[in-house]
C-alpha cells in the first residue's frame, strides 16, 4: 500500500511539474508572437483596449485529434478565434490552445468547464491573463524562501546533461529533469535544475537570458510543492 501511495505521489508531482512547464512554454510562445508583431511598424495608432476583462482562455491537455468543431461543441459557441500552440521547431501540436471568446462573460463560463472530459481527456482551462512585464522582458516569479530549483525554458532540442552542466559551471547541479510529453515522450524544450543551496541558485539565476546552444535561456523560480497526505 505504501508503494502504491508513493507511486501516486510521484505521478502527481510529475503532472504538476509538466503543467507548470506547459504554462511557461505557452507564455514563451505568446511573447515570441508579440515580439514579431512589434517588429512591424503600425500604420495606425491602435485603439486602447477596454479593461473589461480577458476574453481569452488557455486550454491544456487537449487530444491530438482536437479540431475547431470539437472545441465549439464543447464550449457551446461564442468562439471568435482559436490559436493552436505548436512546437516552434517541429511544428507539432503541443496539446494546448488559446481560445478567444466574443465576451469576457463567455470566457469566464468556459473556465467553469475545466477538468471536464473532452475527446477522452481531462481538459484544463484558465483565463489567459498576462502578468505585468518589465522593460527587460517577462517578470520572473518572486523567489520562494530557500528555493534552490530553477525552471529552464527556450532550450535547444540538442540540449543534454553535459551541455546544461557546462552552462552553469562552476555552479554544481544536484539534479536535472527534462520535461517530456506524457504520451509521446517528446522533449518539450524545457526542464528543471536543482542546486546545492539557495545561494548557488541565485548565482545561476543571474545567467538569465544568456546564450545556450544558440538560444537565450529563460529562467524562473520553481516552487517546491509540498507532499500530499493520503
Amino acid at each position: 500500500a505504501e508503494k502504491e501511495e508513493e507511486e501516486e505521489a510521484d505521478e502527481e508531482a510529475e503532472k504538476e511539474e509538466e503543467e507548470e512547464a506547459d504554462e511557461e512554454a505557452e507564455k514563451e510562445e505568446e511573447e515570441e508572437e508579440a515580439e514579431k508583431k512589434a517588429e512591424v511598424p503600425a500604420e495606425k495608432t491602435p485603439a486602447p483596449e477596454t479593461p473589461v476583462g480577458t476574453t481569452k482562455v488557455f486550454c491544456n491537455n487537449l487530444a491530438w485529434a482536437i479540431d475547431e468543431e470539437a472545441m465549439k461543441s464543447f464550449f457551446g459557441g461564442g468562439i471568435a478565434n482559436i490559436k493552436w500552440i505548436e512546437d516552434r521547431e517541429t511544428g507539432r501540436f503541443k496539446g494546448m490552445a488559446v481560445v478567444e471568446f466574443d465576451t469576457a462573460d463567455l470566457a469566464a463560463k468556459a473556465v467553469g468547464k475545466s477538468e471536464s472530459d473532452l475527446m477522452g481527456r481531462t481538459v484544463y482551462c484558465r483565463l489567459d491573463e498576462k502578468k505585468k512585464e518589465t522593460p527587460g522582458g517577462r517578470q520572473a516569479k518572486p523567489k520562494p524562501d530557500g528555493c534552490k530549483k530553477l525552471y529552464c525554458g527556450n532550450l535547444s532540442y540538442q540540449i543534454d546533461d553535459a551541455a546544461i552542466k557546462d552552462f552553469f559551471d562552476p555552479i554544481v547541479l544536484t539534479d536535472i529533469k527534462w520535461v517530456t510529453d506524457r504520451n509521446t515522450g517528446d522533449f518539450k524544450g524545457c526542464g528543471f535544475v536543482e542546486f546545492n543551496d539557495t545561494d548557488d541558485a541565485d548565482k545561476a539565476f543571474a545567467l538569465q537570458g544568456s546564450a545556450l546552444l544558440g538560444r537565450n535561456i529563460r529562467l524562473d523560480w520553481a516552487e517546491e510543492r509540498p507532499p500530499k497526505s493520503y
